[in-house]
């Protein structure tokens, strides 16, 4: 989770950040994304095989919970792919800039 401190940063603010510090921000939005998915994943199917359980079952508020949190997984996963995609234009704005 070190990834993370990094992704505690405002895109208005990439303006003032190194283009290092840009390359560290696009590369810890892109692996949290990744982390984010395969967990969405992983989800699925432990919820696929608890649903197919016919002696446990599904608990409606564990089903709705679960609804709540793949809700903000996926809110989160928007995110980083945004601060990726900013920190990206940022570095290439700069180096179109360094070209002219």
């Amino acid at each position: 989770m070190n990834a993370l401190k990094h992704l505690l940063i405002d895109p208005e603010h990439f303006g003032d950040a190194s283009t290092e510090k840009l390359k560290t921000i696009g590369s810890a939005a892109h692996d949290m994304s990744g982390a984010i998915s395969h967990g969405i994943a992983a989800i699925g199917v432990m919820l696929a095989s608890a649903a197919m359980n016919e002696d446990a079952g599904l608990n409606t508020d564990s089903v709705a919970d679960l609804g709540w949190l793949l809700q903000t997984l996926g809110k989160l996963t928007s995110n980083m792919s945004s601060i990726e995609a900013a920190a990206s234009s940022h570095i290439e704005l700069r180096s179109t800039q360094k070209e002219a």
